[in-house]
């Protein structure tokens, strides 16, 4: 990838510009958290007007790589994590594997009546009226990375106190430790949907911002649906990936 600007490129100058300070970013040559040039400085390196650096930095605040402070300037902003499409982990593991400490603000642990959206994707029968809804901040190395909340069902006449996930953290770990019901698969769902104003609140980021909405049916062992969780992660914090294969025919 080239590093200077081609005029006569029918891709637009600031597109052009956006590559090669999104390349720096990537390669670690702009560390997070360290503040960019100033436009007086990047002016004269790429030959292109205030403008199009302007055009460029706010491209690259939208997609997640500079964050601006008001009075300061503009920084680098901490590489999204990824998150593989095929993986079934629990955001504790997501965190530690990624050498990051896994944390929580807890908002809610309680039974609740379920939802319909709830009770049809755990497949309760009419007689059971009640699952615990755990509604958390997940945090990892105590900055909000998105909003947790879980609806489980334990076996009959078992439930989970605030002090147990307190304590634990990890739904998952809770589910196998006390409840024998080992997360063996799920089905998933992914879309980005805007911040309201109390998840804004939460996360420390603005009312409207992206956010990541991954909708998660999780089974145990035995193939039976056991948690339905909604999780709403930063949308300049987290992306997913995903390797694709294309079977050849003869």
């Amino acid at each position: 990838m080239s590093s200077t600007i081609n005029p006569f490129d029918v891709v637009p100058k600031y597109h052009q510009l956006a590559s090669i300070l999104r390349r720096k970013i990537e390669e670690g040559e702009w560390k997070t958290h360290a503040p960019i040039p100033s436009e007086r400085q990047l002016e004269p390196l790429y030959n292109v007007s205030r403008a199009t650096i302007r055009q460029a930095i706010e491209l690259l605040i939208r997609q997640g790589y500079l964050y601006r402070e008001h009075g300061r300037g503009t920084f680098v902003s901490p590489q999204k994590l990824q998150k593989g499409l095929q993986e079934l982990t629990s955001f504790s593991e997501d965190m530690r594997t990624r050498g990051m400490q896994p944390g929580q603000i807890i908002l809610e642990v309680a039974e609740v009546d379920p939802p319909d959206k709830v009770r049809q994707q755990l497949e309760l029968p009419p007689e059971i009226q009640k699952v615990i809804k755990i509604e958390r901040v997940r945090l990892g190395d105590d900055l909000p990375m998105g909003i947790q909340t879980s609806y489980l069902l334990p076996p009959e006449g078992q439930t989970l106190t605030r002090e147990e996930v307190e304590k634990n953290g990890s739904i998952y770990s809770l589910m196998a430790e006390k409840f024998n019901l080992i997360p063996t698969e799920a089905d998933e769902t992914l879309e980005v949907v805007q911040a309201t104003a109390r998840e804004a609140e939460l996360l420390g980021i603005s009312e409207g911002s992206p956010l990541l909405l991954s909708e998660r049916t999780t089974y145990s062992q035995n193939r039976r649906p056991v948690e339905f969780v909604k999780i709403l992660y930063r949308g300049d914090r987290y992306k997913y990936y995903a390797r694709l294969t294309r079977t050849v025919t003869q």
